[in-house]
């Protein structure tokens, strides 16, 4: 390293030479500006730090806000509750708060509304009682109405085409209690009210008819209008009708054409009146459309000599679709005696009844085979066991009041 020639006497006197400068700052002014100075190079990058935050808010917000809009397009997409429009007012007032809010406002009193309304409908309208068919299980089936069922109650019982329209099944509802001259207007409010369909049978009312009470609480006066199809359908028609107002207390129907007495029938031809048979000797069997609709209990379409008869038809096969034995098989008695009001089965050793929902329905199939041949009560003796369901088999058994309760 070269050494340097000045000496240092020489750089003293150089130095000494040079003008004088002083400072006239104060102490407090230096540090000042040095601290501006900090601060400014500080500021640098927290503004820089402030601008890419801001940068991501506003992307993350279009994001979520782009989410959303699809979200609330797929939505209305299924509903069909939402025009393109309103989905479109909806979107961008996701972008404003107050908007949001006020939305949200009107929204709760409007539901408040439509709730007060409904409750409001519910309480003045008896159709309302009726509630869908509940599957517990996948195989399920309609139970029986009893009369210790009806403390405060009373039963409406239509009789509906099953989904192929070759039998009627009757369906049964529980209601609030009404008095008995009013029967035929909850009847017809049952009518207009009933979703068929659900338990696998046909639509089928209402019908394009209007039902009054005729000249008495036991009559039903139907009117048609002159093109009705009822008239050419008439045997499902009246068969119909037969099932229903059997069940509600009616022992005649009365006919009128555009208020002219008689109706003209296809097949039944000219009509005034026609009787409702109050007992048909008849068996009952099982209907289920489908393994997703109830089991029902229906009557046969023809009449038997007597009640043995009747009871082993109700284990025989029917070449009709959907229709199946209401006994088993394997279900036997040895001897059926009748007093009265009351008929015995004395059931073989081996009869096969066990407490399952098969043996109830079987058992109900035999309690509605007694009472459309007149018997108010069935002993069931030498039974396996002691209760089926609610059935107690160790005593006399009442006859159900109506079939197939579906609400």
């Amino acid at each position: 390293m070269r050494k340097s020639h000045w000496k240092e006497n020489e750089i003293e006197d150089m130095l000494r030479e040079l003008p004088k400068v002083k400072d006239e700052r104060t102490k407090a002014e230096v540090f000042a500006r040095i601290h501006d100075k900090k601060r400014k190079k500080h500021w640098l990058p927290l503004i820089a730090g402030v601008a890419s935050l801001f940068l991501m808010v506003v992307l993350a917000s279009s994001i979520i806000i782009g989410k959303e809009g699809t979200t609330n397009q797929e939505d209305t997409g299924e509903s069909g509750k939402l025009s393109i429009s309103e989905s479109k007012e909806m979107s961008e007032s996701k972008q404003q708060g107050a908007k949001i809010n006020e939305n949200t406002s009107e929204d709760k009193q409007g539901n408040q509304e439509f709730l007060s309304k409904q409750a409001e409908s519910e309480s003045k309208d008896e159709v309302s009682q009726i509630k869908p068919f509940k599957k517990d299980k996948e195989k399920t089936f309609a139970h029986a109405i009893y009369q210790d069922d009806l403390k405060n109650e009373s039963t409406i019982t239509m009789g509906v085409p099953d989904d192929h329209m070759k039998v009627i099944v009757p369906i049964s509802i529980k209601l609030n209690l009404f008095d008995r001259t009013d029967t035929l207007n909850q009847l017809v409010n049952q009518m207009s009210d009933i979703n068929e369909e659900q338990y696998g049978l046909s639509d089928y009312f209402p019908l394009d008819i209007k039902i009054s009470q005729g000249n008495d609480m036991t009559t039903a006066h139907i009117e048609f209008q002159e093109n009705s199809q009822l008239l050419d359908d008439d045997a499902l028609f009246l068969h119909s009708m037969e099932e229903t107002f059997s069940y509600n207390s009616i022992e005649k129907m009365t006919f009128a054409t555009d208020g002219k007495q008689g109706a003209m029938f296809l097949h039944a031809g000219f009509l005034k009146e026609a009787e409702v048979p109050q007992q048909k000797n008849r068996t009952y069997l099982l209907y289920q459309k489908d393994e997703t609709s109830p089991r029902l209990l229906v009557p046969s379409k023809r009449d038997y000599q007597d009640f043995e008869e009747a009871l082993q038809a109700g284990k025989g096969e029917q070449d009709i679709e959907g229709i199946k034995p209401a006994i088993p098989e394997d279900m036997n008695w040895d001897n059926i005696n009748s007093e009265g009001g009351l008929v015995t089965i004395q059931l073989s050793e081996h009869a096969a009844i066990e407490n399952s929902e098969e043996s109830l329905q079987a058992l109900e199939a035999i309690l509605f085979i007694a009472k459309d041949f007149g018997f108010k009560k069935v002993k069931f003796e030498n039974a396996p066991i002691e209760k089926v369901g609610r059935l107690n088999l160790t005593d006399d058994i009442v006859v159900p009041k109506a079939p197939n309760q579906v609400n």
